[in-house]
């Protein structure tokens, strides 16, 4: 297995389709600078200061006692970057464990691997040095092994290497101060902009569909210090519990879980009548960054824009007429994007309304009324993950 590893490649390797959709959205030359930002993890890691606990001034005195060098990047907004500094060679061992493409994606950052994310090893114990690539044998990271491999066989969760050595550095988070006394949520740039665009305010029922694992939730919490009522929905009990514990942490104390999808939920309380909706549906992640390799098909892309209206069908049920509605992707596709739009416009009774923050660029295809009224931002042309905003009102 040794034999396989090769060096990180300094561009994401597409496949050839998804090299194809692309280069018919943005053109050749976008598409090659897309692919060079999409492999590494851009300039800063963000945190929202938690205002429910802290001002951004304590949140980076905090930081700073514990070693963590950090600055303000958006005060209007109590975000906070760390930068992400590039390490040098990442040493290769005789024992290799693969992880998967999202854990692999981590350690690209420093991040520790667990047994979810382990796929296919060779024999270790416990305090070996220990090699880790993706599925593709792309060198991601190196460690020491805390585990024998005979105990992965039983073993469902818990630490298997602890990092040692990785592309870029950033410090453990939950082994901060600031963590523990919940002073900060990691979130990334353009999704911490989703809770001030929906724009809650006191006494409102807001319902956040694809709630966990609770950025978004916790933030709404915070602009209205816990004077509202918010439903988080999402078909996940372990995550829902995760965004429970969050809360905690968080000092968050006006959240109602439900464990279900946007259907059920619209089944089970057709009596309620929100006032705002978030949906950040799952979707196709074109967007995330670190990535070495991407797979994406069409057939994914149109069968999860057509998964993601079916949500949007039962969120647009539960908000009362004249109440607001932000959808929100961390995926680059037209199809989950303003397509999705164009239907909650011309099937759903929506009108697209201006968003009072805006620090993307505009949408793309047909509609000018969309392209103009929604926001993207791009790995090549912000620095940041690829993200989508619209920002929309009920008719009817």
């Amino acid at each position: 297995m040794n034999d396989n590893i090769v060096d990180p490649p300094s561009s994401t390797q597409f496949s050839t389709v998804l090299e194809r959709y692309f280069i018919d959205l943005f053109g050749a030359p976008r598409t090659s600078a897309l692919g060079a930002a999409l492999c590494n993890p851009g300039a800063f890691f963000f945190l929202r200061t938690n205002t429910l606990r802290a001002t951004s001034k304590e949140l980076i005195a905090s930081l700073a006692e514990d070693g963590v060098e950090c600055q303000v990047y958006d005060s209007s907004l109590d975000v906070v970057a760390i930068p992400i500094q590039k390490r040098g060679p990442v040493p290769r061992h005789e024992k290799i464990i693969v992880a998967d493409k999202p854990s692999s994606e981590n350690i690209l950052l420093g991040s520790n691997l667990f047994r979810p994310g382990v796929r296919r090893f060779n024999r270790f114990r416990a305090g070996d040095a220990v090699t880790v690539v993706n599925p593709r044998g792309h060198l991601v990271g190196s460690g020491v092994a805390s585990i024998d491999s005979a105990e992965l066989h039983e073993l469902k969760r818990g630490l298997v290497v602890k990092i040692t050595d990785s592309f870029y550095n950033l410090p453990s988070l939950v082994d901060l101060e600031a963590y523990k006394t919940g002073l900060f949520y990691s979130q990334s740039y353009p999704a911490i902009l989703v809770g001030p665009i929906l724009n809650p305010q006191p006494n409102e029922i807001i319902i956040d569909f694809c709630a966990a694992p609770g950025g978004k939730t916790t933030h709404i919490a915070q602009l209205v210090e816990n004077q509202c009522r918010i439903i988080a929905v999402d078909r996940s009990t372990r995550r829902l519990e995760r965004l429970g514990e969050e809360a905690n942490r968080l000092g968050v104390k006006c959240v109602q879980p439900f464990v279900g999808r946007a259907k059920k939920f619209l089944s089970e309380h057709r009596d309620i009548s929100a006032d705002r909706v978030i949906v950040d549906p799952p979707c196709t992640a074109l967007g995330v960054r670190p990535k070495l390799f991407d797979t994406t098909t069409l057939a994914r892309i149109r069968s999860t824009a057509n998964y993601q209206q079916m949500i949007l069908d039962s969120a647009v049920e539960t908000l009362r007429p004249g109440g607001v509605l932000v959808y929100s992707t961390c995926t680059l596709s037209w199809e989950e994007n303003e397509r999705n739009i164009v239907y909650l416009l011309t099937e759903k009774g929506f009108t697209l309304v201006p968003q009072n923050i805006i620090r993307g660029a505009e949408g793309i295809g047909g509609d000018t009324q969309v392209r103009r009224l929604v926001q993207r931002f791009y790995p090549d042309v912000h620095n940041l993950p690829g993200y989508f905003i619209a920002k929309l009102r009920k008719n009817k």
